[in-house]
């Protein structure tokens, strides 16, 4: 009969929310706009929402996106209306496939039933009924070294992860959404009359001031009365601790004194009412509208209205702060997606060029090929200014901005070589430069899963020094890695006998690698020289030996070998390429492989599992260089190599 009742309660229970899906409707637009611009301040800086919502989505689904399936068909939900149901709707958010798995041998290890697809999405509700073995899994395996941790491990810790953040979530507006009842037999029912519930706002205003009467009446209570006390006091603070579990997750209230720079969240909030060495408890006046806008239906008139009534009141006390005018630039910059337009632009430049070598006499068409790499170079162009003036910085001070930063001066290069030589080499090869580099760079953001405009140390922002030797270092980052794309081509064009008898094509190759490699080391050497500028002001010392300063130094030291070899005579054409191809491999070790040795203070942008990739890059360009050296490379051309 138990198991029967039960039964029977689940199915009311589901066909009471049946109808509440089913009449879930899409968010007004109003609303989706008014939340997306709404500020937060996540690790330091202000923010809009939507940016939060972007990476957390990311995070968990691996897009930016999510395609759902709603009541109203499959939906192409934005982050914002996603992180909207989380918010409001938690009971539709849970049924959302939102959990990116690599293998459905991650979810069947927790007992449950994997999807027929190698890589798929799970739901929240899905995952549920695991939840246990999956805590206790990704507990044991978050407790293991890294290097000990084998990939089905770290799958289950990041799936863990994952889920907390939901739940987490979804629980942001728990206290506010949940009222707090006092029966009338309870100590408190004297203070708290309210028979329809005590909104959050109220407990905070009177339960301080009632527990301190009675601590003050402590000793006129008889002993049972004492204990009664201290069981319903623990009980409501219990209560309040887990309605408020997942609100520390999340700062929307700007502090009215603008000396104090972090944010409170929901929780921080309640925890000042009830704090005895502090300053009297203030009621925040964002807290009253809040609960409006969690106790409105979602998606109605008053929810609009409750939702335009919070935001009006955060933007204001955000911008009386000073931190609000940069938000709806950032929300501007993410909403029109330049740096995704111009990477499928690069695409259609590099089709383009690709057309001119089926018509190579065709002056009308590589001019127009050169052309095509105007507007994907613009729009690379304004997607770094913009992240410049939101941020208020260089554009070069984490990994993924100094990918963006390096696509952009390779394509720069190429342009200004084209010109110049007009082989179609360099152009060719400038749009495969920047939509390789906008790809590697979208995949980096994907990976991370995390804002990539971050707050950082304030002599990061604010040196001059810095700013000026960032920018020319990896300007010289662009420069050198493009001088080996360039030599790539002179080398496999010799190595598979392709325009045998063009001599002119191969020498103008060559001279476009020196001079590429002569404005490589001119900046690199501005770059180190600022580098210890900063250095001295920040640290104390010029040099220190650390090995980002190593790594620059040793792109330095070896292009000047390079091109004292070459005016020296003792390095031709083919010398010449496969020390481009060093090059190479050197730029890419001060690049990224001294960010994976974990060590040094240029730790600004330390990534996991990079050491493999890192090898088989190296040994792959090993491979290529010594194809230069070899005999057989040079052909029968008509100059002399050495």
């Amino acid at each position: 009969m138990r198991t029967l009742a039960r039964a029977l309660m689940i199915l009311l229970v589901a066909a009471a929310s049946a109808p509440a899906l089913a009449q879930a409707p899409r968010w007004p637009e109003e609303t989706v706009r008014l939340f997306a611009t709404l500020p937060v301040q996540e690790g330091g800086r202000v923010k809009p929402l939507d940016t939060l919502a972007r990476f957390t989505l990311l995070r968990l689904n691996g897009m930016r996106v999510l395609k759902a399936e709603t009541p109203e068909g499959r939906l192409r939900l934005s982050a914002t209306e996603w992180l909207l149901d989380v918010f409001f709707r938690p009971e539709l958010a849970r049924t959302y496939r939102c959990f990116s798995v690599e293998t459905g041998e991650v979810v069947a290890a927790l007992g449950g039933v994997a999807h027929t697809k190698k890589r798929d999405r799970y739901s929240y509700d899905e995952l549920a009924p695991h939840r246990e073995k999956l805590m206790e899994l990704a507990r044991t395996y978050a407790e293991l070294p890294a290097e000990k941790r084998g990939w089905m491990e770290g799958q289950i810790v990041s799936l863990g992860e994952a889920v907390v953040l939901f739940e987490n979530l979804a629980g942001v507006l728990d206290a506010v959404r949940r009222a707090h009842r006092f029966p009338a037999d309870s100590v408190f029912a004297a203070a708290f009359p309210e028979t329809g519930g005590v909104p959050l706002s109220v407990v905070l205003q009177r339960m301080p001031g009632v527990l301190g009467d009675m601590q003050a009446r402590r000793a006129e209570m008889s002993e049972e009365e004492a204990r009664r006390t201290a069981t319903e006091a623990g009980t409501f603070f219990d209560a309040l601790e887990t309605d408020l579990a997942g609100a520390w997750n999340l700062a929307l209230f700007p502090p009215e004194d603008p000396e104090v720079s972090a944010w409170r969240s929901l929780a921080e909030v309640a925890a000042a009412a009830f704090q005895t060495d502090g300053p009297p408890y203030r009621e925040d006046p964002l807290l009253p509208l809040l609960e409006k806008l969690a106790a409105a239906a979602p998606a109605s008139a008053d929810f609009a209205a409750a939702a335009r009534a919070f935001q009006t009141a955060a933007v204001a006390r955000a911008e009386a702060r000073g931190e609000y005018r940069r938000v709806p630039l950032e929300h501007f910059f993410y909403r029109t997606q330049f740096l995704f337009y111009s990477q499928w632009l690069f695409v259609l430049a590099f089709l383009a060029w690709a057309l001119t070598w089926a018509a190579p006499g065709s002056g009308w068409m590589r001019r127009g090929a050169l052309l095509s790499l105007l507007p994907p170079l613009a729009l690379l162009a304004a997607g770094i200014a913009l992240r410049c003036v939101i941020r208020g910085r260089p554009p070069v001070t984490t990994l993924y901005e100094t990918v963006l930063f390096t696509a952009f001066v390779a394509v720069g290069t190429a342009l200004v070589v084209e010109l110049v030589n007009r082989q179609r080499i360099a152009g060719t090869l400038g749009a495969l430069a920047g939509a390789a580099g906008l790809f590697f760079a979208y995949r980096y953001e994907a990976r991370e899963a995390v804002d990539t405009m971050p707050a950082v140390v304030a002599v990061l922002d604010t040196n001059f020094w810095l700013a000026t030797h960032v920018t020319t270092i990896v300007a010289g980052y662009g420069a050198g890695l493009f001088a080996a794309l360039l030599a790539h081509v002179w080398i496999l064009g010799k190595l598979l006998r392709l325009r045998r008898n063009d001599a002119a094509f191969y020498t103008a190759v060559s001279r476009a690698v020196y001079g590429v490699l002569c404005f490589c080391l001119l900046f690199s050497v501005i770059g180190t020289v600022l580098g210890g500028v900063w250095a001295a002001q920040s640290w104390g010392r010029f040099w220190g030996w650390d090995p980002k300063e190593n790594g620059a130094l040793m792109i330095v030291l070896w292009g000047l070998v390079l091109l004292h070899a070459r005016k020296g005579g003792h390095l031709r054409d083919r010398g010449m390429a496969a020390g481009a191809v060093l090059m190479g491999m050197i730029v890419v070790f001060s690049w990224w492989g001294v960010n994976a040795l974990g060590v040094g203070l240029h730790s600004y942008g330390f990534t996991q599992g990079i050491w493999r990739n890192l090898f088989l890059f190296w040994g792959a360009q090993g491979l290529v260089a010594l194809a230069a050296l070899a005999p057989w490379t040079a052909g029968p051309g008509p100059t002399k190599q050495s």
